[in-house]
């Protein structure tokens, strides 16, 4: 990948650094996230438990934003850890805050996960894919075979036309009216998914629309505008949930399989 200055770094730095410029900021790290910071912080932490988080895991939560989801897995994670990446050092540091001494969040300017091999049980990407070329998320998802331990769970949200029509919708309209477009907003369907898996020797544990009501709240939960959700939810960008059953190297896709090695030539041992 060499030396190369990635899209999503300038787009969203600029992105918050405008937004801390005109807001309080906790409100600007709401908005940088998407807004909705704590009910949609504790509607991601159900989501991945119901997938089988443990109080005693390790999360490797890749664009952790401002820390909307770490903020909500502090009481669950009792002898766990998350370790958070962004390309934001405004949002890292506000993730810090509140969070033990033992999780780490982290700077990262392009494409990988600073963290070793086998750290994790769980990696998320939400609302990641969604604003990255396919190439880039297939090069994610192979960084989180190197750090997820085999037998250990990815989930990823993405959007699909037909349940995200209006998002679409939005970014059209601002395209005809020559209006400026913050960041790259990436659809796809399920059949990049099961390429992917396939390629990755993962197997597809559940794929949900983002319409569908899966998620099991235990209490209700308060929205920015004061509405409240209780019961089963939906996440509203749809979501894959993958098994990392990691396949020998001789039949792996080539890739770069070091994190630290992303950015720079990799060698021949690497490229397996």
């Amino acid at each position: 990948m060499g030396t190369r200055s990635f899209h999503f770094v300038e787009d969203y730095r600029t992105l918050v650094r405008q937004l801390i410029a005109h807001l309080p900021l906790p409100e600007a790290m709401s908005r940088a996230v998407g807004g909705d910071f704590t009910a949609m912080g504790q509607i991601e932490r159900q989501l991945l438990i119901g997938y089988g988080l443990k109080p005693d895991h390790t999360l490797v939560d890749v664009g952790c934003g401002a820390g909307r989801l770490a903020k909500q897995l502090v009481d669950y994670l009792a002898s766990g850890r998350v370790l958070g990446t962004d390309v934001v050092p405004e949002l890292i540091d506000y993730a810090k805050i509140g969070c033990p001494p033992t999780w780490q969040f982290t700077v990262v300017e392009d494409i990988r996960i600073p963290f070793a091999e086998n750290e994790a049980d769980f990696a998320s990407f939400f609302s990641v894919f969604t604003h990255l070329l396919f190439e880039e998320s297939f090069c994610y998802l192979l960084e989180a075979r190197r750090v997820v331990k085999p037998g250990g769970t990815i989930v990823f949200s993405f959007l699909e036309f037909e349940q995200n029509w209006q998002v679409f919708n939005d970014a059209y309209k601002a395209l005809r009216h020559g209006l400026p477009q913050l960041h790259l907003t990436t659809f796809m369907d399920r059949t990049a998914c099961e390429a992917w898996a396939r390629h990755l020797g993962m197997l597809i544990i559940d794929i949900r629309a983002g319409t569908d009501t899966f998620i099991e709240l235990p209490g209700p939960v308060v929205h920015d505008d004061g509405s409240r959700s209780k019961g089963k939810v939906a996440f509203g960008q749809s979501v894959c949930v993958l098994r990392n059953d990691k396949v020998p190297r001789e039949k792996r896709v080539l890739s770069w399989e070091t994190s630290w090695d992303i950015g720079s030539s990799p060698t021949s041992s690497q490229m397996r």
